[in-house]
């Protein structure tokens, strides 16, 4: 009979691993000089220096809103008036902003056929075409004569009103019988006293004098 010793068969809990002890950085060691101050430039100096230039942001063409274009406008015209008052070698015939009383009167005459031309209320429509032949002539004479009919019945399908307002107008050129003049137009339209679309944006006026009256003879959009 041999005696050996049971064998025992309960299973030995299992070690969990251990993770493996990583290595240790070694501190980054500075250095322990000091670091050299910076020359501060004098006032001589900093004057000498020639300054960067800054970039500055363009607006996009579609930002522009009806009032930035009137407010250009205005910016544009008095400019205008200036470098037509103070340059030399404009033409002696050009009148405009020197002689007061004949620029008044030509923009007085414009503001007048521009709201004649683009304003007009359904209610009095049939006289639309005898008000507009009493401020223009030349090629807008001509184009009243070929479009008018055409236009008047637009309107009156529409069932449309309109109110033209001719602000600022600026005179860049006069003589004794010829005016040149830009002007901000707007022009708003209404439907059963309910406002619909507006237009506005510059047009260069020309005007022409006849019998002493001065009349438009063609508009130019900007």
């Amino acid at each position: 009979m041999n005696n050996r010793r049971p064998v025992n068969r309960v299973t030995p809990k299992r070690r969990t691993a251990q993770p493996a002890a990583r290595p240790t950085r070694r501190p980054k060691v500075t250095s322990a000089r000091p670091t050299a101050p910076r020359d501060i430039p004098t006032g001589d100096e900093r004057a000498s220096r020639p300054r960067r230039k800054t970039a500055r942001r363009v607006p996009s063409a579609g930002s522009w809103a009806p009032v930035a274009a009137a407010i250009v406008a205005a910016v544009l015209l008095a400019g205008f008036a200036v470098v037509a008052a103070l340059r030399p070698g404009v033409p002696d015939e050009n009148r405009a902003f020197v002689d007061t009383s004949a620029t008044e009167e030509v923009r007085a005459a414009a503001d007048h056929a521009l709201r004649t031309i683009y304003g007009y209320d359904i209610a009095t429509i049939d006289g639309y075409e005898a008000a507009v032949r009493q401020v223009v002539t030349g090629a807008m004479l001509t184009d009243l004569d070929k479009f008018a009919a055409t236009t008047v019945d637009a309107i009156r399908q529409a069932q449309t009103s309109a109110d033209a307002k001719a602000d600022p107008i600026g005179v860049t050129m006069l003589t004794e019988d010829r005016a040149e003049l830009l002007v901000n137009l707007v022009v708003s339209a209404t439907k059963d006293g309910v406002a619909q679309q507006s237009v506005a944006g510059p047009v260069v006026l020309r005007m022409q004098k006849v019998d002493g009256r001065w009349l438009a003879s063609g508009i130019v959009d900007q």
